[in-house]
């Protein structure tokens, strides 16, 4: 019998750093269509890249670190991913 969790890549909005968190409320030009694509496209590679080296769990300020992205721009593209139907799956 296999395991369909070695399968699974839990998503979570937790960090594991303590401390203060900063936060910046400048505003910000908007992004165009094709730089939101963009942005989808490299949040989708990443976690499917991490995927493929046997993690199982990673998190949105991991993923923001790596690409470079506020957490809200990866929770954003995220969001946009699973309106396109891809699909999270949460242990």
């Amino acid at each position: 019998m296999t395991s369909n969790t070695l399968k699974r890549v839990i998503l979570s909005t937790e960090s594991t750093t303590s401390g203060q968190i900063q936060f910046s409320f400048a505003p910000r030009a908007r992004r165009s269509a094709r730089a939101n694509t963009s942005v989808q496209n490299a949040v989708y590679a990443y976690i499917r890249a991490v995927r493929a080296l046997g993690r199982t769990e990673i998190n949105t300020s991991e993923v923001a670190a790596a690409l470079s992205l506020s957490v809200a721009e990866v929770n954003s593209a995220l969001s946009s991913l699973r309106k396109r139907g891809v699909k999270a799956l949460n242990g």
